[in-house]
């Protein structure tokens, strides 16, 4: 009977044991923290609820829910008495600390808050840029074949010497993807946060011991009763303890125990002087108070989960942000080319007005305007010096960011074949405030936050409990004699025994566990107000970015309307100047003549550079949006790394 007690016993503990690290289903952070609270006022909606903030707020204050006939008090997530149903929440209070549902009651709340700032985001307003962005961009001319410079910037010639890679703006993020090593540190952070949760289903896997020991004594006898008369009594015991035991979900702990013990000894009190006994012992601790539960227990588990999920919207806004970086970098990169482009064009005019100037000096030039013809032709032949510098310098930064090997190579010059035509590529305007609520990353981060916030103070209400325990306690005995274990195993004329009690403590004061409890409701509240603090700033953002888009687009409207009047008022200039540059106005008309190259070569460049930062500005709203990845038709997902380990990464929808 013992024996099948013990076979029991450990193969119902050994079931509970779990497999090696695997990510499961359930521990894959889904759905979003925002979701649920958008889709239940999507539904409530559908059935004509519209709360208001002040409605809402009561939800999230009071714990109150609708049940389609009365509105009613939680009291069953507290079980809080009759009595304190109007009165002031009973937060140190025997009854209120006491958390069975401490999961239960962290999803409500974070669902009621996310109602909260939904209601409070719609009053508040949004989208009153978005409206305008469609119109904007339509008024914007998209083509770039009037801009002469555009076509030069594609070519291959620009730096003389140098092998030309032709890449897309596409071409670019997809490279990025894959083989940015900042970005792959960045799915690594998920990742390793989501060890954590196997972590804490660690401490539920049972456990096998064994313990063993050799005691022996050889002491003087004070009476020849004690062993026959001679005059040391010798004993020499050999102890072997195995078993398993194992925590529970519950908060207890259980363990299945086998001890062998035999004992060697020339004492007339043990007959015969060599004994066997044997020992099974099934023992139960259950927590009454605190730490008990299965909503405390597992609650690291549940914090793991979502500690990965914020890690997760952590590498998606981090790999937002750095393909952001390199879109930038290819339209920086664009705009420096077209400035050298420029600037190139510009010097050659200087060269060849110098030289027009230089041979009419015996005719009706000014030795004055040689010169000056010659000085802003040197000034222009440097400024395009410098502006191969900063060609190559943005070539070497877009490199860095996408982390190509093809790109790195000196000698190899990158020309970006992708043009700022302003297409507007999963750019909406009819976006909602549920849409920018699912798909920002920081709100995701910050409603999770809050959630596991909850389940901290849970536990920390548990915590401060009083302690309560139950103990249970099983055994059965044998013996025989002799050295051998399974004769003492076997025999059933054995002894057997049961205990049953109960162990308590309590502080005398306010002690270090109510101290924590209070710690963690104050950082509940304080991320509380981090979620409504982050929802104000991600409003402000989309309405800034709209804003910045419409801007640029405007922008490069005015900058074109004043390249084409400076390229009319050079031309004025010129046909003067051809006319003759001798008499007293030869020395104005040059300054005029070379004023004017360089406003149009100023304007050439805003043109330009109006151009990249209307692409630059739509990459930014669709980032505002949270939909940058989209844009370029990205997901995260969790892979294998080279080392078969778990990892995320960005990959096609």
């Amino acid at each position: 009977m013992k024996r099948i007690l013990l076979s029991l016993a450990a193969f119902g503990l050994a079931a509970c044991a779990e497999p090696a690290i695997q990510p499961r289903d359930g521990d894959l952070p889904r759905p979003r923290g925002f979701s649920p609270s958008v889709e239940e006022d999507q539904i409530r909606g559908e059935n004509g609820e519209i709360l208001t903030t002040e409605q809402a707020r009561a939800r999230l204050d009071q714990m109150t829910v609708n049940d389609g006939q009365r509105t009613r008090r939680l009291d069953d997530e507290f079980n809080v008495t009759a009595r304190d149903r109007n009165e002031t929440w009973p937060i140190d209070s025997l009854t209120y600390k006491r958390f069975n549902n401490t999961t239960e009651r962290a999803i409500y709340l974070r669902r009621a808050l996310g109602r909260y700032a939904l209601a409070e985001a719609r009053q508040r307003g949004l989208g009153t840029q978005l409206s305008k962005v469609r119109s904007a961009a339509a008024r914007t001319t998209s083509s770039t074949s009037a801009e002469w410079w555009s076509q030069n910037v594609h070519k291959g010639d620009l730096a003389a010497g140098q092998a030309g890679r032709r890449v897309s703006l596409p071409e670019t993020i997809k490279s990025t993807v894959r083989n940015s090593s900042q970005i792959a540190a960045f799915g690594d952070l998920p990742a390793i946060r989501g060890t954590a949760i196997q972590e804490a289903r660690g401490r539920f896997v049972p456990e096998f011991y064994a313990e063993a020991s050799r005691q022996k004594e050889n002491e003087t006898t004070t009476s020849p009763a004690i062993a026959a008369g001679a005059a040391r009594a010798i004993d020499r015991t050999d102890e072997v303890e195995f078993g398993v035991r194992s925590r529970l979900l519950t908060g207890g702990e259980i363990s299945v125990s086998q001890r062998f013990t035999t004992t060697n000894t020339n004492r007339i009190s043990y007959i015969p002087g060599e004994q066997s006994r044997s020992q099974t012992t099934i023992s139960l601790v259950q927590p009454l108070l605190r730490g008990s539960g299965v909503g405390v227990n597992d609650a690291p588990r549940r914090i793991a989960n979502l500690d990965t999920g914020i890690a997760t919207e952590e590498f998606r806004r981090q790999s937002e942000a750095h393909l952001m970086e390199v879109e930038r970098a290819y339209w920086n990169l664009y705009v420096a080319r077209a400035v050298y482009v420029q600037k190139a064009h510009l010097a050659a005019h200087g060269r060849r007005l110098a030289g027009q100037v230089s041979g009419r000096v015996d005719i009706d030039a000014d030795p004055v305007l040689v010169t000056r013809a010659r000085s802003l032709a040197e000034q222009w032949t440097a400024d395009t010096i410098r502006a191969q510098a900063a060609m190559d310098n943005a070539e070497f930064r877009l490199a860095a960011l996408v982390n190509d090997p093809r790109m790195g190579p000196s000698g190899v010059e990158l020309i970006p074949s992708s043009a700022p035509n302003g297409a507007l590529k999963g750019l909406r305007t009819n976006d909602t405030i549920e849409d920018i609520f699912v798909n920002r990353p920081e709100l995701q981060q910050a409603i999770l936050q809050y959630e596991a916030s909850l389940i901290r103070e849970g536990i920390a209400a548990n915590q401060a409990l009083p302690e309560l325990d139950l103990v249970l306690e099983a055994t059965s005995e044998g013996g025989a004699n002799g050295s051998s274990f399974s004769d003492a195993l076997s025999n059933r004329g054995g002894g057997s025994g049961n205990l049953i009690g109960l162990k308590f403590s309590v502080p005398l004061g306010f002690d270090e566990r109510d101290a924590r409890y209070k710690r963690r409701r104050l950082e509940t509240i304080q991320q509380e107000r981090q979620v409504l603090n982050v929802v104000s700033t991600i409003l402000l953002e989309v309405d800034v970015s709209a804003n910045e888009y419409i801007v640029a687009c405007n922008d490069l409207i005015a900058q074109r309307q004043s390249l084409a009047a400076a390229q009319s008022s050079l031309r004025t200039v010129r046909n003067r100047w051809n006319d003759g540059v001798g008499g007293e106005n030869g020395i104005a008309l040059l300054s005029a003549l070379l004023a004017s190259y360089q406003q149009v070569q100023a304007t050439e460049q805003a043109v330009a550079t109006a151009r990249a930062t209307r692409e630059i500005a739509a990459a930014n709203l669709a980032r505002a949006r949270g939909v940058l990845l989209d844009r370029w038709g990205l997901k995260t997902d969790i892979r294998k790394d080279i080392r078969d380990q778990p990892t995320y990464k960005l990959v096609s929808r």
